[in-house]
């Protein structure tokens, strides 16, 4: 459940409530644009899209919302927006069927 005023999320990183959504973005680095990683029904699903955003960009001394899931998030061929938003999807599908442990969800 997001929290009352600001509609992020209590638990996970990059991601707020909006409109009964989930949404996830993610600012690039040393720069003030924001690259838009799309609107998901789960917080989860949005979670895991800005896994995969974050480790695009950042990749070193990053937090993750599953840390336990590193290995089986798909990798952008470059640092593009355009390539992490091809990406991102793939991720959040991988959080509609699997939680955090990789255990299958009943959604």
């Amino acid at each position: 459940m997001a929290s009352s005023s600001s509609g992020k999320h209590p638990r996970y990183r990059g991601i707020r409530c909006r409109g009964g959504k989930w949404v996830s973005e993610i600012r690039e680095p040393r720069k003030t644009k924001r690259i838009w990683l799309g609107t998901f029904p789960t917080p989860e699903m949005a979670a895991a899209a800005y896994d995969v955003a974050v480790l695009a960009l950042k990749r070193e001394d990053v937090v993750l919302n599953f840390p336990g899931s590193i290995k089986s998030y798909p990798v952008p061929a470059s640092m593009s927006a355009l390539d992490i938003r091809a990406v991102v999807s793939v991720a959040g599908e991988f959080a509609s069927d699997s939680g955090p442990r990789g255990r299958r969800r009943g959604w």
